[in-house]
């Protein structure tokens, strides 16, 4: 099930296309009612004051499910509060339907989403601090083609799909094809595990 907690009159169409049995209310405490313990909980932070949007992630982190936060203006700030008050997604609120559906796979299976522009800044600051370790837990590296390996080097560095695909003088569409392979072979999440399992391998240790 797929609760969308806005101020909203009327809901955005898109939420339900994406999701046809979705429910809108009004407050995180109907969300709890209501939410059963599979799927998720999504909330729209637009119109919201900055004690509003504190008060609403403290009522949800008593929900047995993943929390997505929906903002008209993402930003640094309000990203880690949202991430430090436990929730599992923060986007656009304007997202569509097939990003969206996206997100909620990522985060169903266990993955967080973090808009790309804030995971490149946390990826390339991690990437500063890693130290070399053992290759044991990034044995799956042996297993990469040639260009895919290339593709993990940019990726471990922090680097976004547009900046890969620069690099490597490839399409982005190419270099999200290059990811999936990426994220079979190695069996990470999300993005910021397969960083993370990239970076056990000495050669991406900074």
């Amino acid at each position: 099930m797929h609760v969308f907690v806005s101020q909203k009159k009327l809901s955005p169409v898109r939420w339900h296309e994406t999701f046809p049995d979705a429910l809108t209310v009004r407050t995180p405490q109907e969300a709890q009612r209501l939410h059963q313990g599979e799927g998720l909980v999504w909330l729209d932070f637009t119109a919201l004051s900055a004690a509003e949007k504190a008060r609403w992630l403290q009522c949800t982190e008593q929900l047995q499910c993943p929390v997505v936060v929906l903002s008209n203006l993402p930003n640094d700030g309000e990203s880690m509060q949202v991430f430090g008050a436990g929730a599992a997604g923060y986007c656009h609120v304007l997202a569509t339907p097939a990003l969206l559906k996206e997100i909620a796979l990522v985060v169903e299976h266990g993955g967080y989403w973090v808009g790309a522009e804030f995971i490149g800044k946390v990826l390339k600051v991690s990437a500063r601090h890693m130290q070399p370790v053992s290759c044991e837990g990034a044995s799956f590296y042996t297993d990469l083609t040639e260009r895919e390996q290339m593709v993990a080097q940019l990726v471990a560095q922090g680097a976004s799909n547009k900046e890969i695909a620069g690099s490597l003088g490839i399409t982005e569409r190419t270099t999200k094809a290059h990811l999936a392979s990426l994220f079979a072979k190695s069996g990470a999440r999300d993005r910021v595990h397969l960083v993370l399992l990239l970076n056990e391998h000495e050669v991406f240790a900074l």
